[in-house]
């Protein structure tokens, strides 16, 4: 019994010893499993700090580029807001009105001068815009060249009528020009508007000086050239006749002598060049001669006043052709003036000379105007013979004197006309 029992507990452990042999080799194998993933592990957590790092220096990267592009925009912007600045101040300080408007047409601003000249606010503007100030007879013609040139986009410009704040319509010279970008796309286009009233003004006066000076000169042209073909065809039989020809032909050369003389002054006062032979002299003696043809004719009585002794420093011959100048203007725009006055007066070292007519008068605002080059009076709608010139010629004769001329007229009144000169040094 024992010895069974021995046995069965001899079989037991060996079991139990074989199991832990197995158990063993499990553990190794387990074992050798755990330091193989151990080192799988270890290999991973490498590479994953590898990778970190990656990360790490990418965001790195990503952070100096978000700033780089961050200080960029800023930069841009900065040099935008600049470049705007800059734009708008350069538009506010030119003497035209500017604006600009859109590729597509629409306007998106105008200057100050744009509402000092309209009168307009900015809703108004923004309601109405640059059509409302045209002239309504230019208004169609205007937007059909707005149009072709926005359709050309090279830029261009025409002219059209303005609408003063005072309601007054004034010429202007319309430019647009586009701005593009590099790729030669129109971004804005870019509108001035320049004032040229008294440029056309002065074309006008031009034109008409061009036209009166043919007219002046083809006359007595025309009535030299009858006389001496008259003469011409009386040459082989002279008589009695030939005397009143020949007469009438010198009073037309005259008149062309004369005609000449003026252009041959206005082209001088132009360039400064006209001659000065200053001396002392009287003046009211210069005046009263220069007046005799005038007295001779007993049509006008002309009355000399004031200081008759004042000495002037100054040329005799311009002086006298500056009284009788403003003399014949009295008779001419004031022919129902049968009495014209000068008064001659002594202020504050300069002797004044002042012809007064009682004739109707000169508008207001045409007197600033006189003393202009091919400025000429259209009194009452009569029309007068003469180039513009002698008003011109005579303000430039006093400025080269270093005296003053001027005007002062009274509607229904009459006109005086009037110079100063230096008096004579003592």
């Amino acid at each position: 019994m024992q010895t069974a029992e021995l046995i069965l507990a001899n079989q037991e452990l060996t079991f139990q010893n074989e199991e832990k042999e197995n158990r063993a080799q499990d553990l190794i194998v387990l074992s050798a499993n755990l330091h193989s993933q151990k080192e799988e592990l270890h290999r991973a957590n490498g590479l994953l700090l590898i990778e970190e790092e990656k990360v790490k220096t990418i965001n790195g990267e990503l952070l100096q580029l978000n700033q780089e592009l961050e200080e960029r925009v800023n930069r841009r912007t900065k040099a935008l807001t600049e470049s705007e600045h800059r734009f708008r101040n350069m538009m506010e300080t030119i003497p035209q009105i500017a604006w600009t408007n859109t590729a597509g047409g629409e306007f998106i601003f105008y200057n100050q001068r744009w509402y000092d000249y309209t009168g307009l606010g900015q809703q108004q503007t923004n309601a109405s815009g640059l059509k409302s100030v045209i002239h309504p007879d230019d208004l169609k013609k205007s937007v059909a060249h707005f149009g072709m040139i926005r359709q050309a986009g090279n830029g261009g410009e025409f002219q059209l009528r303005g609408k003063r704040e005072d309601g007054l319509y004034r010429w202007h010279l319309v430019r647009l020009m586009p701005i593009k970008d590099e790729k030669d796309q129109i971004q804005l286009w870019i509108g001035t508007a320049t004032d040229i009233e008294e440029l056309r003004l002065l074309q006008q006066q031009k034109d008409d000086f061009i036209s009166i000076a043919s007219h002046e000169l083809k006359t007595p042209i025309t009535s030299l050239k009858a006389s001496l073909q008259l003469l011409n065809r009386m040459k082989g039989s002279p008589s009695a006749r030939m005397s009143p020809l020949i007469v009438q032909a010198n009073k037309s050369l005259d008149k062309v002598n004369v005609l000449i003389e003026v252009l041959l002054n206005a082209s001088k006062a132009n360039d400064g060049q006209l001659h000065m032979s200053p001396k002392n002299f009287i003046l009211s003696k210069i005046i009263i001669e220069c007046c005799q043809y005038i007295q001779t004719e007993g049509i006008y009585t002309i009355k000399i006043e004031g200081d008759m002794t004042v000495e002037v420093y100054a040329d005799t011959s311009r002086i006298d052709q500056i009284v009788i100048n403003f003399i014949t203007n009295a008779i001419k725009y004031a022919p129902d003036s049968k009495e014209i006055i000068v008064y001659i007066e002594r202020i504050n070292g300069m002797a004044k000379v002042s012809v007064s007519d009682q004739g109707p008068g000169i508008p207001p605002e045409k007197l600033r105007f006189l003393f202009d080059r091919y400025y000429r009076v259209d009194n009452s709608g009569s029309q007068y013979t003469g180039l513009g010139l002698g008003l011109y010629i005579c303000a430039e004769i006093i400025k080269m004197h270093n005296g003053q001329v001027g005007v002062e007229s009274e509607i229904g009144k009459g006109t005086t006309f009037w110079f100063t000169l230096p008096v004579a040094f003592s």
